[in-house]
This record gives C-alpha cells, structure tokens and sequence, in this order.
C-alpha cells in the first residue's frame, strides 16, 4: 500500500508548478488517491449528505472511530480542511507529513496555555476562509461507542460566527481496531445540516447540542 505522505510529496515534485502549495497537493490526493486507498484498505463506503456541505468556511465536528477515519472525512467533505489533532500525531512520520501539509493544529489537552493557543488558531483560520475539521471526543473511541465531547474548540465556532456542521462516521473501528489487522468493512458517513450557536449559549451547551444530533444519527444509520 503506497503511503498517502509519500504520494504528496511526489505529487509536490512532479507537478510542483500546477499545483502550487500543500493545500492543493492536499487536495489532489483527497480526490484522487482516496478512494482508491480506502478500498484498497477494505473500506467500502456510502456517503449520506453531501449537499449539506455549505460554500463558505466551517467548523467541522464528528466522532472518531478509527485510524482511517481522517482520510476518508477529507475525501467526503469535499478536500483538505485544517484538522485539530491532539500533538502526539507528530510522532507518526508520515502522518505527520500529511498533518503538517494541511496546516494542522496540534493541541496538548494537558497544557492548558497551549490548548488555548489552539482554539485561537482555530479562530483566525476560520475567519480567513479556511474550514477546520475537530474531534471532540479527543482521541479515537475505536469502537461503536462515542466518548463524550470536550467543548473548547466549540469557542472558536461561537467568536466567529462560524456554522458547525456534524458529521457521523460508522464502521471504521471494524476495519482493523477491532481485530488488531485490515478486515472489510462497509462505512457509512453521514452529512447533517449546518447549525449555528444560538444566542447566549455556551461552548459547553452548544458541544452537548451538536454531540446528541450525532449520537442520534449513529442511532438512525445503525437501523436502517
């Protein structure tokens, strides 16, 4: 399986003058290697929602099952978006690789001046057109339960006026979380509406608010 950190840089270097940045060498790979990776790996996938992706910067926000999570979210949400991660992705070199090329936030949770820094980051890319991509259960539940949502980066939707649009992923903890090695797995990613921060609500009410709209429609999906 070629590394998804590898075929940027090649795409960098071989094509160094159409496209021009990380953000666009990002891109194509987000729709064209994708796909073909995902499958690769054992993930066939249904995307539900997808006209509700708004045309204008957002704020991202859904529960984190497994490791493939954050390619196949980047594919569905229609190409790169800043994601907030916690700092020990740095670690893994070619994630980190791919982290850095789409301007990621690393935040320490346990730093309370660092996670800070990082909402406000998280702030001023919004508010310069750039849509961020967090998950707010902090880590990956690798399993079908969700983790209950920190509300911190919730702040950064509320300051800019920015909508937040929940999305919900189901499944990819089968592909290898669950057994420890690749098994095929059917995903489905489901899109909800946009919503925005009513007035006078907190970071921690409006982070309860969207987490339930997602733990329904893990509900909705699971019955179908």
């Amino acid at each position: 399986m070629l590394p998804i950190g590898l075929v940027i840089r090649l795409v960098q270097i071989i094509k160094g003058k159409k496209y021009d940045g990380p953000n666009r060498a990002a891109a194509w790979v987000c729709n064209n290697i994708v796909p073909w990776y995902t499958r690769l790996a054992g993930c066939d996938y249904e995307i539900i929602g997808s006209e509700n992706i708004p045309n204008e910067p957002a704020l991202f926000v859904g529960n984190h099952q497994g490791v493939l999570d954050v390619v196949l979210i980047l594919f569905a949400l229609g190409g790169p978006k800043v994601i907030m991660a916690k700092k020990e992705a740095k670690n893994v070199p070619i994630a980190h690789l791919w982290m850095t090329l789409l301007r990621c936030i690393f935040i320490d949770r346990k730093n309370m001046r660092n996670a800070l820094k990082c909402i406000e980051e998280a702030e001023d890319q919004l508010s310069h057109g750039q849509s961020v991509l967090i998950f707010p259960e902090g880590t990956r539940s690798r399993g079908p339960e969700m983790n209950p949502f920190k509300h911190g980066a919730f702040k950064a939707a509320i300051k800019t006026g920015a909508k937040i649009v929940p999305f919900v992923i189901d499944g990819t903890y089968k592909i290898f979380e669950e057994h420890k090695r690749l098994i095929k797995s059917k995903v489905k990613f489901s899109i909800l509406k946009p919503v925005v921060a009513l007035e006078g609500e907190t970071s921690a009410q409006l982070s309860q608010r969207v987490q339930n709209l997602i733990a329904e429609e893990l509900v909705r999906l699971r019955n179908e």
